[in-house]
């Protein structure tokens, strides 16, 4: 096998690997919120909310983190029991808004119930599906998400919906366990699939970029994202060739051709669907362009797309962006990346 095709090979099973929430189209993990399905909301508020759990001995700490100001709208994912909602409601003030994001009713029931007891008038309760935290578009400030993110079944998915849920220069803070092979408690090793390196690149994938410096908890680790466009000067996208292979590859992203009908036929590349800029520019026009796109384009996905030299995409991504899709234009051309190791179809 020659080197540059076993190389390019090597790569692709690389970027797989450190993607593993990325590279499924199923739950990555099915039952793990079994227990959430009809929970006695009693019995876990003996567990979330007693002393020895890592982020009720650190309430203080963990809400500094969150840097809540007046008037802030913030979505509480996987809110549980209320803990940190209605401190989140107190300190946000009756001018602010607290989304408490859960897939259990029972929690949510617990939770309006408990702030209007409270006088907490600024809670409102959402239930979400294991694909999506169901909140409008640019709706939050701040997501904050405590002791969840490994409960995520479709990470990317469910990242994607935050992202369009966070305004511009929205932020993202995270509280997770800290897994440590050798280090981490069993329950933690067994429970946990992965530790902060792998959920920060699975983040960033989604459309993030880190926002300071980590802090460290007892068993736990508090991380702040910023909403990003993953995009250049140029505003072509960061994501390597090499991570569109491994993207493409495992079905989490699609790839689309810009370019005209004329220059297709002449020759494109196997993993591509042709939707030229001229259609989508007068598709744009039409009061159907959203629905057609739809049966086209799945808003779960990345959506790469290339033309001849990079320029085109820039239009299409213009157009696109609008609906809300995770577009992703590559400055590489159509003969680049057959150059770097794209197939043309037969």
């Amino acid at each position: 096998m020659p080197y540059h095709i076993y190389n390019a090979i090597f790569l692709l099973v690389i970027w797989v690997a450190a993607f593993p929430c990325l590279a499924q189209e199923k739950s990555v993990l099915p039952d793990i919120n079994k227990s959430f399905r009809n929970p006695n909301v009693k019995e876990f508020i003996g567990k979330f909310e007693q002393k020895g759990r890592d982020v009720f001995d650190n309430q203080k700490k963990i809400l500094a983190a969150c840097e809540l100001d007046q008037g802030m709208v913030v979505a509480d994912i996987g809110a549980g029991t209320g803990l940190f909602t209605r401190q989140i409601a107190s300190s946000v003030g009756s001018q602010g808004r607290v989304y408490a994001v859960d897939i259990a009713k029972n929690f949510i029931d617990h939770i309006e119930s408990t702030c209007n007891k409270l006088g907490l008038q600024n809670v409102t309760g959402v239930i979400c599906s294991s694909s999506s935290v169901n909140l409008p578009d640019n709706s939050i400030d701040l997501a904050f998400i405590c002791d969840t993110y490994h409960h995520f079944e479709f990470p990317y998915k469910t990242m994607r919906s935050i992202h369009r849920a966070l305004r511009s220069g929205g932020q993202v803070v995270l509280v997770e366990f800290r897994r440590i092979e050798g280090v981490s408690p069993p329950w933690v090793l067994d429970h946990v699939r992965a530790g902060q390196d792998t959920f920060t690149r699975e983040i960033v994938q989604s459309g993030f970029k880190p926002h300071g410096e980590p802090s460290y908890l007892k068993n736990s680790y508090i991380q702040r994202f910023i909403k990003s466009d993953r995009k250049t000067t140029s505003r072509h996208t960061v994501d390597s060739l090499d991570m569109v292979k491994a993207m493409l590859s495992t079905k989490t992203a699609m790839l689309i051709d810009v370019r005209e009908q004329m220059e297709w036929d002449v020759g494109h590349l196997e993993s591509a669907s042709l939707i030229p800029l001229s259609q989508l520019r007068t598709d744009s026009e039409t009061k159907q362009f959203a629905k057609k796109m739809g049966n086209l384009l799945p808003m779960d996905k990345i959506i790469y797309c290339h033309c001849r030299s990079g320029g085109r995409v820039l239009m299409a991504t213009s157009i696109l962006e609008k609906l809300g899709y995770d577009i992703r234009p590559l400055k590489a051309g159509y003969s680049e990346l057959l150059m770097g190791g794209f197939r043309a179809a037969d």
